[in-house]
């Protein structure tokens, strides 16, 4: 069960240029997948107590490992929001980050700095211009504007534009200029790339086979009946994906795959098979289909064509020139890490790792968690000054026997209990650290001292009364309704196959039309069968029809009710039967019964009063305004 899930659920030309696209979308995207695997890590929060305190330095400059902030400069006294007239400084923001990901930012900042280095030994930089310069030309050749190219980034790939240009651009620009003697395209090179993308191919189909007795069998035969492959291929060929379309493959290109099935596959005449071709363990036959003729560009093309493929060719060198690259580097670095060491951080004060004898700072490394989790972070500590003002309003405040008994609650209601029964607490820490790679400072700061909080401040108005207990133990012990579903998003739809199923009203029609029309992936595959319909569990129109029903009968169409934007959902119901009741008294399960229900109501009063402390709150936010007003 996740930990955070737990506590959240409680509290032409136009053709070559297309193609081109295509093709060189293709690479960039696995370049930048390379670039962001070396210079970024896994989300995880560490804290480091000592050096935390000692994060409020001003911030140094970045020392040549990056373009330079875009955000405003803010001494560690200064504020960064204000909340209610309480003040949240940059130095406050920047402990939070570095408690949270330090370790995590560091692993980045310590990747940027080897290639730094190498840069200075080299006697080179990278300057911010050079990265706007190419941040605007990978824009353009996807034919978007800057400002949109970097929008996409963040909203699809949640890549912040200070992360692209810092981690991704920059480090690629230094890696190109260091292994520059090795991004050399030839032109064989871009020879054999013209032919790849614009050259003669065949349509083949195969036959895939680990059995080369097998595949001499079948050879023996297609070579008197080769009109038998398509069956052939589907009834012994390995490769499955092939195998279903007859051994149909894509079309071989020169230069694209195995330079054996390559030239076996361009020998060949229309309606030929090949000879059996061993290809590593895997023996293969080929027949013939058809030959496309080259579809070169046109003069007028060729120098963009040439230009485009010689890009795209060293961008492939460099990925794999990044990779030897950066290994050679920190193989060859001296990396000391005393932000996780604590009888460095005493040799070393506000000293986070040194790098061939190089330090990198405390604020340094503060600064930049600010860059990449600055916003996140920022926005938690304002919701925790919102819940504090909150508190202290109310003459209350949260004790750490409240923390202490929040986490029994959850690590009950989650099950984790010991041999014997009892709560397992240590248990519950443990998996909450590891699912989310947290300290557990952390974990009671972040998710138990908000739900405390919250719950203390609403206390009053939580209350379970008896007629939702009864409601609750009907729910959850007495009957339910076996029933199939078959579900549309369309009222006529639904009119039609409705009156198909009254037609014939048995199980097996009405399993045939849900397997026909439901739109529930597993009514769909199950023939219409959901799970039996309790009283109380949500959808009061639906079970008021289906309480209603008598084995083998056929509700009407219902429609549930819905949300916002969402399209409206009609359900048609095929009575099974009753489930029989639990055999249980209310007393035996009341302390049950009642903990689900008070945490069900906590969850729902708890959000509504969040959001009216949001919503009443003056919130100034300097270093990002457009969080402001985030929920």
């Amino acid at each position: 069960m996740s930990i955070r899930r737990h506590h959240a659920q409680q509290a032409g030309q136009g053709r070559i240029r297309r193609r081109l696209i295509i093709f060189m979308a293709g690479m960039t995207v696995v370049a930048t997948a390379i670039v962001i695997r070396y210079f970024s890590g896994d989300t995880k929060a560490d804290a480091a107590p000592g050096a935390v305190q000692a994060a409020s330095a001003a911030v140094p400059a970045n020392d040549g490992v990056g373009p330079p902030s875009q955000l405003p400069q803010f001494g560690p006294h200064d504020p960064v929001a204000v909340v209610n007239g309480q003040a949240i400084t940059h130095g406050d923001l920047s402990r939070e980050c570095l408690k949270h990901y330090g370790s995590d930012v560091l692993e980045t900042l310590t990747n940027r700095y080897l290639i730094a280095l190498e840069c200075r030994k080299r006697n080179f930089t990278i300057s911010d211009e050079e990265v706007q310069a190419e941040i605007a030309r990978i824009a353009k050749r996807f034919g978007i504007p800057v400002d949109q190219w970097l929008t996409m980034l963040q909203n699809e790939r949640n890549i912040t534009p200070y992360q692209y240009a810092s981690e991704i651009i920059w480090p690629t620009l230094a890696l190109k200029r260091l292994a520059s003697d090795r991004l050399v395209v030839s032109e064989e090179e871009i020879q054999r790339a013209m032919l790849r993308q614009f050259g003669p191919q065949v349509h083949v189909r195969l036959i895939m086979t680990a059995d080369r007795q097998k595949a001499q069998q079948l050879h023996q035969h297609l070579v008197n009946r080769p009109e038998e492959f398509a069956k052939l291929a589907r009834t012994h060929s390995s490769d499955v994906n092939s195998a279903s379309a007859g051994g149909l493959i894509q079309p071989i290109r020169h230069y694209s795959g195995d330079p054996k099935i390559e030239a076996a596959a361009f020998a060949l005449q229309d309606g030929q098979v090949s000879d059996v071709l061993e290809v590593g363990d895997q023996f293969v036959i080929l027949k013939c289909e058809g030959h496309i003729e080259a579809r070169p560009p046109s003069p007028a093309q060729e120098q963009e064509v040439r230009q485009a493929l010689s890009e795209s060719l060293r961008e492939g060198k460099l990925r794999e020139a990044s990779g030897e690259l950066f290994k050679q580097l920190q193989e060859s670095a001296e990396v000391v890490n005393v932000w996780n060491n604590p009888d460095l951080q005493q040799q070393m004060p506000g000293v986070a790792a040194t790098i061939n004898g190089h330090p990198i700072s405390i604020s340094e490394l503060a600064q930049a968690c600010v860059e990449r989790h600055g916003p996140e972070v920022l926005d938690g500590q304002i919701n925790r000054a919102l819940l504090g003002n909150a508190l202290t309003q109310a003459n209350l405040s949260v004790t750490r026997e409240h923390l202490d008994a929040e986490v029994a609650r959850a690590a009950k209601a989650a099950g984790v209990v010991t041999n014997s029964g009892q709560v397992h607490i240590a248990k519950w820490i443990e998996m909450a650290k590891e699912q989310h790679q947290i300290s557990e400072q952390v974990y009671y700061e972040d998710i138990v001292w908000p739900t405390v909080a919250l719950k203390l401040l609403v206390g009053e108005r939580v209350q379970v009364t008896d007629e939702e207990m009864n409601k609750s133990f009907e729910a959850n012990y007495g009957p339910r309704v076996r029933c199939r579903a078959i579900m549309v998003n369309n009222q006529r739809r639904a009119q039609e196959v409705w009156d198909m199923a009254r037609r014939e009203p048995t199980v097996e029609n009405f399993a045939k039309l849900a397997e026909q029309y439901s739109v529930l992936p597993s009514g769909k595959a199950l023939g219409g069968e959901i799970p039996p319909i309790q009283m109380h569990g949500g959808q009061e129109t639906l079970e008021r029809e289906a309480f209603s029903l008598q084995t083998g009968e056929i509700s009407g169409v219902i429609q549930l009710a819905t949300s916002g934007q969402q399209e409206p959902q009609y359900v048609i119901l095929f009575c099974e039967g009753r489930t029989k009741p639990v055999v249980v008294e209310r007393k035996e399960v009341e302390d049950v019964l009642y903990e689900d229900l008070l945490e069900k109501k906590f969850r729902v009063v708890m959000a509504s009063h969040f959001q009216e402390l949001r919503d009443s709150a003056n919130i100034e936010n300097y270093i990002y305004p457009a969080t402001a007003a985030s929920p």
